[in-house]
């Protein structure tokens, strides 16, 4: 009979031992559940993958009803097509730890940072707004690519090291103004690049002290509006990027070159339409001072007109640079007149013989009559 006892408390111990771990699966499975989490190697960008919690085809940020689990372990987290419009705190209220936040290429509308968060990448999306709440971990924001036209709330975020606003709709009347920026103390990579400006103006001439790198590629900027002393307020600048902003003339001064430029090491120049003499002795100038003109990896491919100098493209001719179809030539004005008055001239002395041709049959009539009454 104890022989049987025993064996009967064995096995009742096996089973409770198996009902322990099945009851640790289950909270495990519901945790997971109720994130709809699953971890996974995710590239966050161009050949740089990392473990991350990816959250696929998720259409709230908002827990289901008397679901309040959350999972301080996960601190990197992947929105993947999702269906939802807004993040609010709710989402990270679910990821108390969370540092890394990518969620793009979706139709978000609507941002909010709040908690430790350090990174977001909310590039693509169709973002309208973005709302702080705290923020102050915040290291890296990524807006690119979205529909936003108003930075207050991320002028306060004074963490920031580095911002990416391209191809945003920021731009008032096509132009910047850096001023908006400059309780950002710490941003030392600014993306300012599409966003079809034209000036960029710093009205209070106040510092971005720790600014090294600045994109402003892809904008058309009025070539006698682009004052190079406004540079003057980023001592540190290392890399200035100017590609395909459609320069046809830059001016600069050799002697204000390092008063303007101080800390410049590189400058990225391609694309733009500087004619070829001018375009060669500022290659010089820069090299004289120790600025390397970046030359790209792969030469440009030169339209007629142009010649490639330093694998970048340049005009060889002085003749204006012809980017569209010209309409047709279009006469003087007072040679354009002066034909007109021709041509009515011309119509009044027909109009004058085609009248006498048909009075002169007329006038021999009246004479006829004339002289047989008399």
């Amino acid at each position: 009979c104890k022989d049987i006892n025993r064996q009967l408390l064995q096995l009742l111990l096996a089973e409770m031992r198996l009902l322990l771990i099945a009851l640790v699966a289950l909270s495990s499975i519901k945790t997971a559940w109720s994130v709809n989490c699953s971890i996974e190697s995710f590239e966050y960008a161009p050949g740089t993958p990392e473990e991350f919690c990816l959250l696929n085809g998720l259409k709230t940020d908002v827990a289901a009803a008397g679901d309040k689990q959350t999972d301080p372990s996960v601190t990197r987290v992947a929105i993947v097509e999702p269906s939802l419009k807004r993040l609010t705190a709710a989402f990270y209220e679910r990821f108390p730890r969370l540092e890394h936040l990518v969620v793009r290429d979706s139709d978000l509308e609507q941002l909010h940072i709040a908690g430790n968060v350090r990174i977001i990448d909310a590039s693509g999306n169709k973002i309208k707004s973005v709302t702080v709440q705290g923020g102050g971990a915040l290291r890296e924001l990524n807006l690119r690519n979205n529909p936003i036209r108003d930075i207050t709330p991320i002028s306060g975020l004074v963490g920031l090291t580095k911002l990416n606003l391209g191809d945003t709709l920021i731009a008032k009347e096509h132009a910047f103004e850096f001023n908006d920026l400059t309780r950002l103390t710490n941003l030392s990579e600014l993306y300012l690049d599409g966003m079809d400006l034209y000036y960029l103006d710093n009205t209070r001439k106040k510092p971005l002290p720790n600014v090294r790198v600045l994109d402003l590629s892809r904008n058309s900027f009025t070539p006698s509006n682009f004052q190079l002393d406004l540079f003057r307020s980023m001592p540190k600048l290392e890399e200035l990027l100017l590609r395909h902003c459609l320069f046809s003339d830059l001016t600069v001064h050799t002697e204000e070159l390092r008063t303007n430029f101080p800390s410049l090491k590189k400058i990225y120049l391609e694309g733009n339409q500087l004619q070829c003499p001018i375009f060669s002795k500022l290659l010089d100038l820069l090299k004289e001072k120790g600025i390397e003109p970046v030359e790209p990896e792969q030469p440009e491919e030169c339209k007629q007109g142009f010649t490639l100098i330093s694998q970048m493209c340049c005009v060889s001719f002085n003749a204006p640079v012809i980017t569209e179809k010209t309409p047709p030539p279009t006469l003087p004005l007072t040679r354009l007149l002066s034909q007109n008055l021709l041509q009515v001239q011309r119509m009044l002395q027909l109009l004058r013989r085609q009248t006498r041709h048909r009075t002169r049959p007329q006038a021999v009539a009246l004479r006829r009559r004339q002289q047989i009454g008399g």
